[in-house]
């Protein structure tokens, strides 16, 4: 059997009381900002790397140790991108570092310069998980779009996943800055080249919404159990942190609980939170981000709300009765879960909880196969 879940994921998350975990305080002199990190797994799955950006001084990383995600160190090869310059396309600031892997020790960094006032994308490459840096070309790896279009003056800060072999990427994109930042789509059958989604932004602003009136951008997005997730930073007042949910990647819905990370009531978050990056240990949702002025890292972990809970029973007979077995444990395996029993009928129950009033689980498909 399968089946679909939505909105079972976390949308509270409990800050931890030592934040700011990781910043300027912590890191080599040639780092005053720590800002957009970018984390992933070591090889040996034990340990982070997270990616940082300077204001001037381009991309370093730290590490810690997954079963202590707030202790941090710098490695000594950081910086390890520094930026070119004017009047190269990536300015005197790299920004944004998001890392994703090709195998457990080829990865690839995009990364955004913001050089001749645009903001593009850079691909940088590693084939020592992670420690030594080089760029994959020159120039841009996602040509910004003709004048009018969404993506004329910002192609940016994306997020890339690999599903079903196919290379998915969304990322930060703007016609005009000083109107709109939204979130773009594109695909890939290598992570080189990319196919831009035609329909614009799918994740453009809301101007209704308290919380997204000028800025949606830089998305962490997961694909599980058939559902798309993203977390993704969102600028109305100020910049605080949402959560939405897809089908396909193309068509998004919010979460009626956003914003679900706000700002803390003093201190390094009290203006802004923003930059979410999301890794799933032992069933919990850890999430970093960055804080006042888009620099230094604080730590967070997500608030179960609700549950979908699925049981089956068998029988020999169409009609429930006598012959019937008991109820099963609920089942836990979405993607496929083996139906065990005898006789030819099947019954599923299904018992949906929540314990926040503004959120609803769902179960959006089962099949039995």
């Amino acid at each position: 059997m399968r089946w679909t879940p939505r909105w079972i994921t976390p949308q509270q998350y409990k800050k931890h009381p030592s934040n700011p975990v990781y910043g300027p305080d912590q890191s080599g002199a040639w780092d005053n900002w720590t800002n957009g990190v970018g984390i992933l797994r070591t090889p040996d799955r034990k340990h982070y790397r997270m990616y940082y950006c300077d204001r001037v001084n381009g991309i370093g990383f730290a590490e810690a140790s997954v079963d202590r995600p707030t202790e941090w160190k710098e490695h000594p090869s950081s910086p390890v991108l520094r930026p070119k310059g004017e009047p190269h396309w990536e300015g005197n600031r790299l920004n944004q570092p998001r890392v994703t892997k090709v195998t457990e020790t080829h990865w690839r960094m995009y990364y955004t310069g913001w050089g001749q006032g645009l903001w593009r994308m850079g691909l940088a490459e590693s084939f020592d998980a992670g420690i030594t840096w080089k760029r994959h070309s020159d120039g841009p790896v996602m040509p910004l779009g003709p004048p009018g279009s969404d993506d004329s003056e910002a192609a940016c800060v994306p997020m890339v996943i690999r599903v079903d072999g196919q290379w998915k990427m969304w990322y930060t994109a703007s016609g005009n800055r000083k109107k709109a930042i939204g979130i773009a789509y594109a695909t890939s059958s290598d992570g080189v080249h990319w196919d831009k989604y035609p329909g614009g932004h799918v994740m453009p602003v809301i101007k209704s919404s308290k919380w997204e009136t000028g800025v949606v951008s830089r998305p962490y997005v997961m694909h599980a159990d058939g559902v798309y997730k993203m977390w993704y930073s969102m600028r109305g007042p100020a910049y605080r942190i949402g959560y939405a949910e897809s089908a396909d990647g193309i068509r998004w819905e919010r979460s009626p609980a956003n914003p679900i990370l706000d700002v803390s009531p003093d201190g390094w978050d009290a203006e802004m939170v923003e930059y979410p990056e999301i890794d799933i240990y032992h069933g919990i949702y850890r999430m970093w981000f960055c804080g006042n002025n888009f620099g230094t890292v604080g730590y967070s972990e997500g608030v179960p709300e609700t549950t979908l809970d699925l049981s089956i029973r068998t029988g020999s007979m169409r009609d429930p009765g006598p012959g019937w077995s008991d109820w099963s444990a609920p089942l836990r395996r979405p993607a496929g879960e083996a139906i065990r029993g005898k006789g030819k009928f099947v019954q599923v129950r299904a018992k949906l909880t929540t314990s926040n009033p503004l959120l609803s689980p769902g179960l959006c498909a089962l099949a039995i196969v």
